[in-house]
């Protein structure tokens, strides 16, 4: 299984560096949050387990926890209030 080419170079470039440290993460919306989640997850079957992707599905679980637990946070728009004086 190739997965050597998923972890980021921190050398290579701003963007990898935030990447390869997280940082990234407070950036991305919920749909890219979870789609790299579940992307990660099948492929850490077979890694150890102090690999760097390993970490990174950590890392993407914490942040969408911490946004879930925030009750202040909103997942979706709040719905349109109809204007006054129509009726549906």
């Amino acid at each position: 299984m190739m997965v050597n080419g998923l972890v980021p170079d921190p050398l290579n470039s701003d963007r990898q560096y935030y990447q390869f440290y997280h940082l990234d993460l407070p950036d991305l919306d919920d749909t890219e949050l979870t789609d790299e989640l579940y992307t990660l997850r099948p492929l850490l079957r077979r890694l150890p387990l102090e690999h760097w992707l390993r970490e990174r599905v950590k890392m993407l679980e914490k942040e969408l926890s911490k946004r879930q637990r925030n009750t202040r946070y909103k997942f979706s728009k709040p719905k349109p209030k109809p204007a006054e004086g129509v009726k549906l």
